[in-house]
């Protein structure tokens, strides 16, 4: 298939392949269920080679016609929902809020060790004097 689009379209197809539109859709999957073409046939004219997705554009075209073929969304399926989104993002956010108050917890046991090894240096200090 890449030779039959290179001997057609020349080395561009190559390094720079057909925009993916819903009108280059339906003059691939129209052309090569009208001519009956093979994949390889279909490359040499469109120089496109995505040879599964020719497939799946003929039987779109041919279920539901060429408005099947514009409805057609660029990328996959989101795997999560919003709402399982959401919850993560609330757990995420309770979880930064927890982290937050353990920090502020070690800084206050610090700060009031701090404040008891000065208390005993200047009672210490007091002591020595009298």
């Amino acid at each position: 298939m890449l030779l039959a689009a290179y001997a057609t379209q020349g080395p561009d197809v190559l390094l720079d392949p057909p925009a993916i539109t819903g009108e280059f859709r339906i003059a691939v999957a129209s052309w090569a269920i009208r001519e009956n073409a093979s994949l390889t046939a279909v490359a040499a004219k469109f120089g496109y080679v995505g040879t599964a997705q020719i497939i799946k554009w003929k039987e779109i075209y041919s279920k539901l016609g060429p408005n099947g073929l514009l409805s057609i969304q660029k990328g996959q399926k989101p795997k999560m929902t919003k709402k399982k989104q959401t919850q993560t993002n609330k757990l995420s956010a309770e979880e930064n809020r927890l982290a937050q108050l353990e920090d502020e917890v070690l800084r206050l046991k610090i700060q009031n060790e701090a404040l008891k090894l000065l208390a005993s240096i200047q009672q210490r200090t007091d002591n020595s004097q009298k």
